[in-house]
């Protein structure tokens, strides 16, 4: 979808099949980033899985259909389509990086199993994955546990870290339809609103992707980070001193860096990740939060502190996120 997000597992995944010696190229990437990496530009597919040596699906919650802002919807029949291909092909297929299940279509269900029948090696990013894969009859060495390779992209992209001390701040859910069953989400809206105009001065207004954020129409004098190229995004979004964020590749990145951050979230994925870091109280889910929930997680925001449990906690993870990209050789 050429977010922050994806680019950036992509970039990894790019980065780590480089160093084994692959000529890489990852479609849709962007030109801008594709130059940055080294790596072959693409647009689109064309004949790139019948020319390749192997075929690497990565990157999301894409063995799912809850992830997307429209739950129902999916990416399955492309990634489906790519593991065919590339099965028909006769080339290696790898899934990795990725969140598996759960599944609300049967359909979904139904691909996802497909698609995990044909790699050769599947890697899910948290325990749940894991357990929504074995539900479906898919377990044993096949199956790596890991965590997502985001966690490494200090240690795989080159980019100039900032220093700064402002929040950064993205909070773009418009184009979740099913949040609008919480009654109170246009009062949440609004706190988020008032919190970011009081404070202009200390925060950032980030989108995760080249549109500008959901909030900056309504909060004119906070400075504004969208994303147009991994590199400078990165070093821009190491500069902050906390993220308050809804999109889990920005909690991950930021975690990362060793900045704090919370999330008042739009998908399970999200609460998923703050578990796995041990901070559960970080998270809520926007679908039943309250103006009390995003007034806790600001406090939390504003006075958190990277400790030592944290850092120990990040060592391993990096290790499990490494696991991920091991297999792939």
């Amino acid at each position: 979808m050429h977010n922050f997000g994806d680019d950036l597992v992509g970039a990894i995944i790019a980065k780590h099949l480089q160093r084994a010696g692959y000529d890489v190229t990852v479609p849709k990437l962007g030109e801008q980033n594709a130059e940055w990496l080294g790596i072959e530009y693409a647009e689109d597919y064309g004949d790139l899985i019948q020319r390749s040596d192997m075929v690497v699906v990565g990157g999301g919650g894409i063995l799912s259909d809850t992830s997307g802002s429209k739950p129902g919807a999916s990416y399955l029949d492309i990634v489906a389509q790519a593991a065919l291909r590339g099965e028909l092909t006769g080339k290696r297929v790898m899934v990795t990086s990725v969140g598996a299940g759960p599944w609300i279509l049967e359909k979904s269900k139904m691909l996802a199993f497909a698609v995990s029948i044909l790699a050769e090696k599947i890697g899910v990013r948290e325990q749940e994955s894991y357990d929504h894969l074995a539900s479906i009859g898919v377990s044993g060495p096949k199956v790596v546990l890991g965590a997502d390779c985001a966690l490494l992209s200090a240690d795989y992209l080159d980019f100039a870290p900032r220093r700064g001390r402002e929040m950064g701040f993205q909070f773009d859910v418009g184009s979740f339809e099913d949040l609008k069953a919480n009654p109170r989400l246009q009062e949440i809206s609004d706190a988020a609103i008032q919190y970011v105009r009081d404070n202009a001065k200390k925060i950032t207004l980030i989108s995760n992707g080249r549109g500008r954020p959901q909030l900056a129409a309504s909060a004119p004098d906070t400075g504004i980070m969208r994303y147009a190229g991994l590199e400078d995004y990165l070093g821009r979004l190491s500069g902050h001193k906390t993220v308050f964020t809804s999109h889990l590749h920005l909690a991950i990145t930021s975690y990362s860096q060793r900045i704090p951050t919370v999330s008042l979230y739009v998908r399970e994925k999200t609460r998923r990740f703050y578990e796995q870091i041990g901070h559960p109280e970080r998270a809520v889910d926007l679908s039943t939060a309250t103006v009390d929930d995003f007034k806790r997680l600001i406090a939390e925001a504003e006075t958190a502190v990277w400790t030592d449990k944290d850092e120990e906690t990040l060592q391993r993870l990096k290790g499990d996120a490494r696991r991920l990209l091991e297999f792939i050789d």
